[in-house]
């Protein structure tokens, strides 16, 4: 068959095909309501991943839009990360970071130019991994191109700033001894409470509670996670009637914290689900905290079934565009006759596979 021919029967079976499918949808209601009901399908899904992709579009773009705190932020804990990782590596001595050092210095040098803070933690550790990356050059010195350039760059960024020697990095591993009990029955004490007494939580015990959560590991170190608190009942109410499984209990919630997650902190799309596991981490390290200060917890969850419940929930708790909501929680003292679910767990070699 000729190539000619053969390009006459493909689009004459495409026009048929086309024709005969148009006359199902039109002579068939059982075609025409499947049909329907697929595209249906495809439209509502479309609109779960819409808000997503603007998010990532908007805020998951290092470089390309509006400077922030949070984004600068974010970009300086990665970049002096990086040397302070360097620093770790076990074995023979090289040299490594002059990328990395570089282009800190600079964002220090943008830091400064926008007056944020120079007492900021982020701003400090930085400084001083600099400074402990300078020291490391005099053992393993740069290339010769490199070495003049890189070093007066760094002295410079260094001239004015006295040491604080309690951000020095890096610094001996611990060991922790004795604490496999305590872990355990933290663990096995901590349930989800549905019960809780009326009176107040004392904010200054969840500030304790999240102060320990915030050791809690993260892509690069850089801590995105948010925590919004909520005491005020009206508005709790109107944010828990958002979320679909508090059903019972709600009303009796003394303390609703919104678990988010700052966008900015990403450099790109291809971390979108990075915030999710960040901010898990820390939310797993703040319920056992909280349980240690005698607070019980619950999780709710935010799996909402209309994309206009996740920017009512934004509205309402004015939390900004830029943070992904990645859980409600629950916080109170458990009233005296609680009872929770045993929660019973899946046995171990269900799931533990050994390679």
């Amino acid at each position: 068959m000729s190539t000619m021919a053969f390009a006459l029967l493909k689009q004459t079976l495409k026009r048929t095909t086309w024709n005969f499918c148009r006359s199902l949808l039109r002579t068939c209601p059982f075609v025409r309501d499947g049909y329907h009901y697929l595209l249906k399908r495809r439209i509502v899904r479309a609109m779960f991943y819409l808000p997503d992709a603007v998010r990532a579009y908007r805020h998951m773009r290092w470089g390309t839009t509006r400077e922030t705190y949070w984004k600068l932020s974010a970009e300086t804990i990665f970049y002096f990360h990086k040397l302070e990782k360097g620093l770790c590596i076990p074995g023979q001595k090289r040299f490594f970071g002059a990328d990395a050092a570089i282009t800190l210095v600079s964002l220090l040098d943008r830091w400064r130019a926008r007056s944020y803070s120079i007492d900021d933690p982020v701003y400090v550790g930085a400084l001083e991994c600099l400074r402990a990356y300078r020291s490391r050059l005099a053992l393993t010195p740069p290339p010769v191109k490199l070495a003049d350039g890189l070093k007066r760059r760094i002295d410079t960024c260094l001239a004015d700033a006295s040491s604080r020697p309690e951000f020095s990095t890096p610094m001996s591993a611990m060991q922790c001894t004795g604490a496999a009990e305590t872990l355990q029955r933290l663990c096995i004490a901590r349930r989800s409470v549905r019960a809780y007494r009326p009176e107040p939580v004392a904010l200054s015990d969840v500030h304790d509670a999240i102060a320990i959560a915030q050791l809690s590991p993260s892509a690069c170190n850089r801590q995105s996670w948010r925590v919004h608190a909520y005491q005020d009942r009206r508005q709790m109410d109107s944010l828990l009637a958002l979320q679909n499984g508090n059903r019972g209990f709600g009303h009796l919630i003394p303390l609703l914290l919104i678990i988010t997650a700052e966008a900015n902190g990403f450099f790109d799309g291809s971390e979108r689900n990075q915030p999710y596991i960040d901010a898990g981490l820390f939310t797993m390290t703040l319920l056992l905290s909280l349980q240690a200060r005698g607070l019980s917890s619950c999780c709710l969850n935010w799996c909402v079934t209309d994309p206009t419940l996740d920017i009512k929930a934004h509205r309402l708790g004015r939390i900004p565009e830029s943070e992904i909501i990645i859980m409600y929680l629950a916080v109170g003292y458990a009233d005296d006759a609680a009872l929770v679910p045993r929660s019973v767990r899946r046995d171990i070699n269900s799931f533990l596979v050994v390679h």
